[in-house]
Order: structure tokens, then C-alpha cells, then sequence
């Protein structure tokens, strides 16, 4: 491929820490670091030589003309000068592309397109001083330029400068409505700022104009899986495959969107091809060892996270994954080591204050996890997450009204948060406050009615008794020892008998 819009794009789209287990984390508050969103967007068709071919008879002619110019370089005009820098920019011999675009700029320093494609030289070279030095100078000279416009917009959004780059970009499909490089910049910089419907629209704008794009597919892909069409993302994913068969994050998008629809055996394929087909793709590692925990192989998936901070020591995800895993086996300092080192490579990590508390919460010190909660709520206030995990430690601290009110903040930033609602109701009926508990606890049942939760029963069978109802008692507690002793906990199941007993 043409360095010229080269632009590679890690993944965007992370499944989370781990998704299952104790550290599991829901949809809304998986953290998507800088959506790092995988392929190289697609080459625009750059001028032709001097811009002045009109059909294939002419650009042949130039072509011929260039390889003449080159055999008697001393005496070249600008526009031969032109003519074999743009040759030798299509054989990839950029050194020698620059030299003559160099050249033919000092003969005409009018020559727009000597300009650009210095520009984009000078871009892939990692100069962008330099290189929008020279496009600027390409639009100041041709300001009709669509293809100088995207180019410097691509230069623009490398540097970060989504507004400068969304404004060229705009502003060269005024000029030019079917250039499809710049709907797909467009369409990046509205994922990144979280306008995925938008994004999804210029994706889907690019394949109307160019149907075998297998960028176009990819990316709209991506934006899809961010707003949970997993199914619409397995679809373009394949498209992209069809089309190319050699698209490692291909492949990992389509691993992540099947991980989502609870295909993990498709999963793990894919991201296993993905790793085949480029073995460096750290988060290829990261996404398979997420299908690894949750086919409970807890310890593949630590070897694969170890391989993605090899590769990208500065991935937090990896950090933030692998910290849980050990929380979850019970190494406690290592796990405080990688959320420490999050929060040295990203100190604005809600996610990564809320994941120390849990494990500082397990490690049986609950004061310290509420200060690490209250970092992440600083951060963050509406984490949903990070107020159920706080009223957890205070409960665990004695202080039930505080629990309280943490679940209720939880509950109104994410009014149908299941869990929030059952430990609420458990609160509730610690301090005999039993028509809440009640309220709660049944929302919480009608919420998940497939649910297996003995406790929930249990704890709803004892606000039924409390208020008298002991028919209704007795079916909650006989569907508690149910589960108790489908799970095999024995004094679950003894005490939920011994209750029953006393109806």
C-alpha cells in the first residue's frame, strides 16, 4: 500500500476488563481508551501527473514522459521535474520522489501538486511541521483542491486536530461529494467523539460510492459494535473478509462482536486468526483473553495479557484485565500493582480507581476501597458501578444508611440496575424498613425472572413474613432452597429450611 493516507488505527473497540467473574464490567461503563479503530484508511486518487490528464492517453504520456526526464535529468523543467517525482512516489522510491518534487519546486514555486505531495511525503515521515507548511501552501495555491484539503485534513487528525480536520474534510466533499477517504476521516472523528450514529451514516455513505471498499466495511463495523449491533458488525466484519482475506483486525472486530453474542468458540477462532495473521496486534491478545476467562481458563488468559503488555507496554486495558484476573486468584499486591501502573499511564481513570477499591474491598480493607471509590466518583460522577461498589464497603463497614443512599445514587444514574436494587432491598430490611425492602427486592426479581440468586428469594421470603404474608413467604423460601441446593451450599439451603419452619 501507498504511504500517502496511511494511517493505521489500533482497535477501538475493547470488550472490557474482564467480562465475567467478579471484576465483570457492564456495557455502559467499559472504558474505550482512545478509540483505536483497526485499518489503514484507503489511498485518495492523487493528482494525476501535473494535473492535466484527462484520460489514460495522457497519463501514459506523462508516465512517458517522466521515464525521458529521468535518463536526462541536468535539464529538467519544472513540470518534468514534477513528472518523474510523481513516478518515482508511485514505485515507493519517496527519497527520490522528494528530491524531485524539491527541484520542481524551485523551478515553480506555483506548482500546487509538487506541494501536496511533498506534504504528504514530509507527513508519513512523521514532519508535520513541514508537512502542512507544504499543504497549506497546496491550498493556498489551489484552494479548489479537494485532494489537497484531505490530505492536510489527514495530516490534521494525526496531530490531533479533530476540528481543523474535520473542517478540511468538509469542506473538500463540498468540492467533491463522492470522495470517500474523507467520509471515512469524518466518520472516525465523529466515533472518537462518541457521535457513532453520525460516524455510521458516513461509513455507510463511503460503501453506497465504493461497495468493495473493505475499510468502509471495517470501520462501519467498529462504530457499530459501539452502539450494540453485534449482529450488524458480524455482518461487515465478514463483508470486509470477503472482500480481503487478509485483515487481521477484521477478524478481531468480528472475535468481539461474536464474544458479545456469547459465540466464544467463533470468537476465539477468530481472534486465533487474527493473531496468525499478525502476531504483534497486541489488542488481538487483549480481546482473546477475555474469551479465555470466560471459558474459565483464567490463566491463558494472563498469558495473553502478558503478550499484549509486551507489545504495548502503555495498553491499560491489559493492566486493567490482568489486575482483576489477580484479584480474582487472590494476588492481591499484584493486582494493586497493574491499577497502580493504569493510573500512572492514565491518572484521569475512573474505571481504574473503581477496579482498586473492588480489590482493596477484597483484601478486607473497606475504608481504603471508599477512598478509591470516591477518586473514581471525583472522575466520574455518574459511574453507576462505582456507587453500588461504595455502598458494598460501607455495608461491609456497618454503615447501612450510608449503603443506602450509594445504591440509591446508583439507581438514579441507572434506574435499571438489578443489583443496585437487591442490595438496596437487603439494606432495607436490616433496618426493618420491610415495605422498601419489599418494593425493591421485587423489582429486582421481576427484572431478571430467570434469576439464580437464592439470596434474593431468601431475603424477600423474610420481608413476606415480616409483613405477614406467609404464603408468599413460603413460595420465595421454597424456591430459595431450590437453588441453594441446586448450587450446593448447604447452609444456604439448612437456613432457608429452619425459616421455613417457623411460618
Amino acid at each position: 500500500m501507498k504511504l500517502r493516507y496511511s494511517l493505521l488505527l489500533g482497535l477501538g473497540l475493547v470488550i472490557g476488563t474482564m467480562p465475567g467473574g467478579y471484576a465483570q464490567i457492564s456495557p455502559s461503563e467499559a472504558e474505550i481508551i482512545e478509540p483505536e479503530l483497526p485499518a489503514a484508511l484507503p489511498e485518495a486518487d492523487l493528482p494525476a501527473a501535473a494535473d492535466t490528464a484527462a484520460d489514460a492517453a495522457e497519463a501514459a504520456a506523462a508516465e512517458a514522459a517522466a521515464e525521458a526526464a529521468e535518463a536526462a535529468a541536468p535539464g529538467l523543467s519544472a513540470i518534468a521535474a514534477y513528472n518523474l517525482g510523481v513516478e518515482r512516489y508511485n514505485r515507493s522510491d519517496y527519497t527520490a520522489a522528494l528530491e524531485a518534487f524539491d527541484l520542481a519546486i524551485e523551478l515553480d514555486p506555483s506548482l500546487a501538486n509538487a506541494y501536496l505531495y511533498r506534504g504528504l511525503i514530509y507527513a508519513d515521515r512523521g514532519n508535520y511541521s513541514r508537512a502542512l507548511a507544504d499543504l497549506n501552501q497546496a491550498v493556498n495555491l489551489d484552494p479548489d483542491s479537494a485532494k489537497a484539503l484531505f490530505a492536510r485534513g489527514s495530516v490534521y487528525f494525526r496531530q490531533g486536530d479533530s476540528d481543523q480536520a474535520l473542517a478540511d474534510f468538509n469542506n473538500a466533499l463540498e468540492i467533491n461529494p463522492d470522495l470517500v477517504g474523507a467520509y471515512l476521516y469524518r466518520g472516525l472523528i465523529d466515533t472518537q467523539a462518541g457521535r457513532h450514529e453520525l460516524a455510521i451514516e458516513d461509513f455507510s455513505i463511503a460503501i453506497e460510492i465504493d461497495p468493495n471498499n473493505p475499510t468502509a466495511y471495517v470501520l462501519r463495523g467498529f462504530a457499530l459494535e459501539r452502539v450494540n449491533n453485534h449482529s450488524g458488525a458480524v455482518g461487515d466484519f465478514s463483508r470486509a473478509i470477503e472482500l480481503n482475506g487478509d485483515l487481521p483486525r477484521a477478524y478481531m472486530g468480528r472475535g468481539v462482536a461474536y464474544f458479545h453474542l456469547g459465540l466464544f468458540d467463533s470468537a476465539l477462532s477468530d481472534l486465533n486468526e487474527a493473531i496468525r495473521r499478525d502476531s504483534t496486534l497486541a489488542r488481538a491478545y487483549l480481546n482473546r483473553s477475555h474469551v479465555y476467562f470466560r471459558q474459565g481458563r483464567p490463566n491463558r488468559a494472563l498469558q495473553d495479557l502478558n503478550r499484549a503488555l509486551e507489545l504495548n507496554p502503555s495498553l491499560t486495558e491489559a493492566y486493567m484485565s490482568r489486575g482483576s484476573i489477580r484479584a480474582n486468584q487472590g494476588d492481591l499486591q499484584g493486582a494493586n500493582q497493574d491499577f497502580a501502573r493504569v493510573l500512572q499511564l492514565n491518572p484521569d481513570s475512573a474505571i481504574a480507581y473503581k477496579l482498586k477499591g473492588d480489590a482493596l474491598l477484597q483484601a478486607g480493607d473497606p475504608l481504603a476501597a471508599i477512598a478509591n471509590y470516591n477518586e473514581a466518583l471525583f472522575l466520574d460522577p455518574s459511574y453507576a458501578e462505582a456507587f453500588y461498589a461504595r455502598g458494598n464497603a460501607r455495608m461491609a463497614m456497618g454503615d447501612v444508611f450510608g449503603a443506602i443512599d450509594d445504591y440509591s445514587q446508583a439507581l438514579a444514574v441507572r434506574p435499571n440496575y438489578l443489583e443496585a436494587f437487591s442490595a438496596r432491598g437487603a439494606a432495607y430490611l436490616q433496618v426493618n424498613q420491610a415495605q422498601n425492602a419489599f418494593q425493591d427486592l421485587t423489582q429486582a426479581i421481576s427484572g431478571a425472572p430467570n434469576t439464580s440468586n437464592p439470596e434474593l428469594f431468601y431475603n424477600r421470603g423474610v420481608v413476606r413474613a415480616r409483613l405477614g404474608d406467609d404464603a408468599g413467604a413460603r413460595r420465595d423460601f421454597e424456591r430459595a432452597a431450590e437453588l441453594y441446593l441446586q448450587q450446593g451450599e448447604a447452609a444456604g439451603y439448612r437456613q432457608t429450611l429452619n425459616r421455613m419452619s417457623q411460618l
